[in-house]
């Protein structure tokens, strides 16, 4: 063989091999960018879901607070006990009445 033709088939050979190595560089890049949408796209989902739960949660925090403020007022306490409960005072009777018929 010829010098010219070695030369030729060296560089041939590092550029397929440079080709290979950049080749496989960009697949790994790739999924990696893949990878990483699937995640913030996951992300996203779980944020949603998040922020429902802290949506019910100042809700439910907001219902509380409205049950404690009514829970501080005796006349509702009375009133609640003795609808729910059918609690009296000790000179008081009960008396169910039917409901009436419509």
């Amino acid at each position: 063989m010829s010098v010219k033709r070695r030369s030729f088939t060296l560089k041939r050979g590092a550029v397929n091999l440079l080709t290979l190595l950049f080749a496989v560089a960009s697949v790994m890049l790739l999924t990696e960018a893949i990878r990483e949408i699937s995640r913030a796209s996951q992300t996203k989902k779980d944020l949603v879901i998040i922020e429902d739960q802290i949506r019910q949660i100042e809700e439910e925090t907001k219902d509380l607070e409205d049950l404690k403020v009514k829970l501080s007022d005796s006349n509702y306490v009375q009133n609640y006990a003795r609808g729910k409960h059918l609690m009296s005072k000790s000179e008081e009777q009960v008396f169910i009445l039917p409901k009436p018929k419509e």
